[in-house]
Parts: structure tokens; C-alpha cells; sequence
């Protein structure tokens, strides 16, 4: 009868354990909020990762930047590919990528831009993914950008991938 009583005793305790493990796991599970930098260096926006928020667009990331950040100084679309961007030290540069392509970008600073944190979000509003990054010094610098075909699970889905190169050159 005590053993009854034992075994009964570890199969609560196992349960007691089990139920603190998984709240742990689930609590680490919600929205993770942080701080990115933006364009002003007062207020920088702040950000939260929604799952399938970008990704669902072929962004790289699922960051929700609120509140927008400032109007650059200069935005880079995918028709300049292979030419060079003027832009002056101290100066905001976007890349806009459009949706429907899984976009992959620099994931940290290049040469004289230095990233804005988060790489590769959603602006919805404007149906881009976009790259931000701050001119720092005088230079040159390229940055690559691939895209592949997004495809829905389950469908023929077409093979390339979009080589997009920009040369920016900071005055």
C-alpha cells in the first residue's frame, strides 16, 4: 500500500514539473519587443516580431516597426540595380524591395552604411521589405540583394534567383 502512495507522490511532482516547464516555455514564446534604431536619434522607433508578418510577404524579417520611421534621404528601388546611388554622409538610405519575391539582404553594416536595425521588414503600405542604413564617413559600398520565387506549399513553384547589386557611393 505505501508503494501505491510513493508512486502516486512522483507522478504529481512529475506533473508539478511538467506544467512549470511548459508555462516557462510558452511565456518565452510571445512577442518579443525590442529596440531598433531609426532616423531620429531622439526617439528611435520601436519594434515587436509577429509571427508570419513578413515572412508571409518573402521578407526576411516579421518585425512591425511603429511608429514609422522619418522619410529618408534617399530610397533605392529595384529598377537602379547595377548602378550607383549618390548619397551625403549623415544621410538616411532605404532599399524598398517589392512583395512576392523571398528577398535575402545585408544582415549588418557595410563599408560606410551602417544598418538600422530591423533588416528586412514589412511595410505593408507600401508593400516593401525594407533595408535602412545611416551614411557614415565618405566611400563606397556595395550592397547584394537575392530574390527567389515565393511559392505556396504544394505548388509548382519556378527556380531562379534575382542578383541585385547596388553601388553606393557617400560623399
Amino acid at each position: 500500500m505505501q508503494t501505491v502512495h510513493i508512486g502516486r507522490r512522483q507522478s504529481l511532482w512529475l506533473t508539478v514539473l511538467l506544467v512549470t516547464t511548459l508555462a516557462f516555455v510558452f511565456a518565452a514564446c510571445g512577442a518579443n519587443s525590442s529596440t531598433g534604431t531609426g532616423s531620429n536619434p531622439g526617439s528611435p522607433p520601436t519594434y515587436t516580431t509577429v509571427q508570419g508578418y513578413g515572412t508571409a510577404y518573402g521578407c526576411p524579417s516579421d518585425a512591425v516597426v511603429s511608429p514609422a520611421p522619418a522619410a529618408p534621404n534617399v530610397v533605392v528601388k529595384m529598377n537602379q540595380a547595377n548602378s550607383t546611388i549618390t548619397a551625403h554622409n549623415g544621410d538616411v538610405v532605404e532599399v524598398d524591395l517589392p512583395f512576392g519575391h523571398v528577398w535575402q539582404g545585408p544582415t549588418a553594416s557595410q563599408g560606410v552604411l551602417a544598418l538600422q536595425g530591423p533588416a528586412g521588414y514589412a511595410l505593408k503600405s507600401q508593400s516593401m521589405c525594407v533595408w535602412r542604413f545611416t551614411a557614415q564617413g565618405t566611400g563606397t559600398t556595395q550592397l547584394n540583394f537575392f530574390g527567389r520565387a515565393l511559392c505556396k506549399k504544394g505548388q509548382a513553384c519556378p527556380h531562379y534567383v534575382l542578383s541585385l547589386p547596388f553601388t553606393v557611393k557617400v560623399q
